[in-house]
């Protein structure tokens, strides 16, 4: 007899016909150390959370990060890619504050209706937080940059607007409470011209990116 291992988190299928005998079934394999029971998906996924507060404690539930990354494609409509990064931005879940590091966020040739684009990704983050921090180059459009200020401050005056420049960044994060994090490959500008990648950042990354933003004195 050839005995299989059955490891943990491992689960055992049976495939047969939908009607069937539940009690004979579980007579039939109690001999073998199993037992047969009805269940659904979601009762499954409620039994891996009961386990993983008893084993890991509450805070490994809050900490986790859905982790998965969309390709932002060109020759597509621009609001349907901002609906892409505000969903991601979404489940980044700020909560005391937000940082925007993209060099590019203020460009010198303002493309057509891009205010409007900027409010729209950050106004839903910024109901929530207290401050919103952007790091972008210091060859920037400052109009621009006034303009969003004055827009954010208008609907939302309790959080605090800051800008900082440095050029010792060339990707783009949007980092929340310093804790969770997003890569986008693209500036908002550049939305729909090039492929580009946005993603969610491992722990890791967001404490280096973190430090890295310490080093510069740009958390202030």
């Amino acid at each position: 007899m050839t005995m299989v291992p059955l490891h943990h988190g491992q689960v055992l299928f049976l495939k047969g016909r939908e009607e069937f005998d539940l009690e004979k079934l579980t007579r039939a394999l109690d001999p073998l150390g199993f037992e047969a029971f009805l269940t659904t998906r979601a009762e499954l996924a409620e039994a891996e959370i009961r386990r993983t507060l008893v084993e890991r404690g509450i805070s490994s539930i809050w900490q986790t990060v859905i982790f998965q990354e969309e390709l932002l494609p060109p020759k597509r409509d621009v609001p349907a890619l901002v609906a892409v990064l505000k969903e991601m931005l979404e489940r980044l879940a700020p909560e005391s504050d937000l940082i925007v590091v993209d060099r590019y966020l203020f460009p010198e040739k303002e493309p057509d209706d891009y205010l409007d684009t900027l409010v729209e990704v950050l106004e839903p983050a910024i109901r929530r937080v207290q401050q919103l921090l952007v790091v972008t180059r210091k060859k920037h459009n400052a109009h621009l940059r006034d303009k969003l200020e004055i827009r954010l401050r208008a609907s939302h005056p309790d959080c605090r607007f800051r800008h900082c420049c440095s050029e010792k960044f060339h990707d783009r994060f949007w980092i929340a409470d310093g804790h969770r994090g997003l890569f986008v490959g693209t500036s908002l500008n550049g939305l729909g011209s090039r492929y580009a990648l946005a993603d969610y950042l491992a722990t890791g990354d967001v404490r280096k990116i973190m430090t890295a933003l310490e080093n510069e004195g740009l958390l202030g």
